[in-house]
């Protein structure tokens, strides 16, 4: 600061002017004394302090998380433990119970291995200890069986099996028949072998009784195991094939489930209720193909139901009339806009032993799908096995073999056109047939005459 007075520069401070003996205090203003600066060493210490303490909370807070969690999860293993425990428990008694029946009827072995099982479960479960080392006990007293003794058990499982045979105890008889087999396979072999075939026979024809056709078949089947010429089974096995294949294709294929139970109804009209079962196919799918506006193919159908059926009733012969007069009024028309294609048809344009299509059927399929199959066949309308089948579309095209009834497959088309099918290695006409969404399109090839 300089002297009010003198304008001497007076450095550091002071009351008088150094050089004028000025009293400064009276005539000039100390300036503002600020509050004393805190050292830099403590400005930094409090920050850290806070942080410190912020920290320490932190871990505090993370500790009793962690504390919480152990906790969670050592009671979580120890009550699942508990469960466990519990279940273990539950199964040993199970074990414990079954060891008891098998030891009540002398079945030493089974009994030893349920209790064995019990101990495993629940080494705690004293009752099963005290009946393992009974039931060791009376193994090891059971006295070996002598060839005497042997031959004893076998003829009282002989005699047990004549008798079960007897009463039409099937179920008994095989059974009896598993020991006797066991025991010794030679016993009586011959016997034993009629017994269990008149067994799979008689109980197989039960079976188709009660429309149980897969068990009854694959009885039949062991009956022709021990007698393979035997016609009569061999018969009766066909006949419930037939009708099971049949109920296999019901409401899903009537032209399959008709073919079969047609093949039945000629070997064996009155073979359950197969007559019914035919009228009433003929009628479904004929009802079908009335949807579809095939009506001269609806009153083939209905005309086949109607000479199975003597007493035709007036719903059916209304429908087989209205069929044939639409028949006679106009072409059949696919269902759903689908038009139906040009067929070659034979007479003079077809040379013999030339292949031409013709559109059999369209059936319905799961919306977003379109598939075009069909079949290959001879002069005499059987199907012709190994054949390549071509199907081409613009620039596309795609081969398909016939499988050993002569049928193709091309499924899974991506578009609604119009595709041509030819058969690549044999005199043919191509065929034109428009693809269908949601419709199954079938097309034959057959053989001119």
């Amino acid at each position: 600061m300089r002297c009010p007075r003198c304008g001497y520069e007076i450095k550091g401070r002071a009351l008088f002017c150094p050089n004028c003996g000025y009293r400064l205090e009276q005539d000039a203003q100390a300036p503002r004394q600020q509050p004393p600066a805190e050292p830099l060493a403590a400005m930094e210490e409090k920050p850290k302090r806070r942080g410190c303490s912020l920290s320490l909370a932190v871990l505090l807070i993370a500790g009793l998380v962690m504390v919480l969690i152990a906790g969670l999860g050592v009671a979580a293993v120890y009550y699942g433990l508990a469960d466990r425990a519990k279940v273990e428990r539950q199964a040993a008694e199970e074990h414990y119970q079954k060891g008891l029946t098998h030891l009540e009827k002398g079945e030493l072995e089974l009994a030893i291995a349920e209790f064995e099982v019990a101990l495993q479960l629940n080494p705690k479960l004293k009752q099963a200890e005290v009946k393992l080392l009974e039931a060791k006990q009376k193994l090891a007293a059971r006295p070996t069986a002598t060839p005497m003794l042997q031959k004893e058990t076998k003829a009282a499982y002989l005699e047990k099996l004549r008798q079960a045979h007897q009463q039409g105890d099937w179920a008994e008889v095989f059974d009896i028949a598993d020991r006797l087999l066991a025991l010794d396979p030679t016993y009586h072999r011959d016997e034993v072998d009629q017994i269990l075939f008149d067994a799979f026979y008689q109980n197989g024809l039960q079976l188709v009784e009660q429309d149980r056709m897969k068990e009854a078949v694959r009885l039949f089947d062991r009956a022709l195991a021990l007698q393979p010429d035997n016609t009569q089974v061999a018969h009766s096995k066909h006949l419930a094939t037939l009708y099971m294949t049949a109920m296999g294709y019901w409401g899903a294929d009537w032209a399959k489930a008709i073919e079969n139970l047609e093949t039945l109804y000629r070997l064996a009209p009155k073979y359950k209720d197969v007559l019914q079962r035919l009228y009433g196919a003929h009628l479904n799918y004929g009802d079908d193909l009335a949807k579809e506006g095939r009506w001269c193919e609806a009153a083939e159908e209905y005309g086949r139901a109607v000479k199975l059926m003597p007493d035709t009733p007036p719903e059916l012969a209304s429908k087989h009339q209205q069929a044939l007069a639409r028949c006679k009024e106009a072409p059949t028309i696919p269902s759903e806009g689908a038009t139906r294609q040009p067929q070659a048809t034979p007479g003079p344009t077809v040379p013999s032993g030339t292949f031409y299509g013709r559109l059999v059927e369209r059936k319905p399929l799961k919306e977003g799908q379109m598939f075009i199959r069909g079949k290959v066949l001879d002069k005499n309308g059987k199907g012709i096995p190994g054949v390549r089948v071509k199907i081409q579309a613009w620039d596309w095209s795609a081969v398909a073999v016939t499988d050993g009834e002569g049928q193709y497959a091309f499924d899974g088309l991506g578009n609604p056109v119009t595709y041509t099918l030819s058969l690549p290695d044999l005199p043919c006409l191509p065929f034109e047939v428009l693809g269908v969404w949601g419709k199954l399109t079938w097309v034959d090839f057959q053989q001119a005459k």
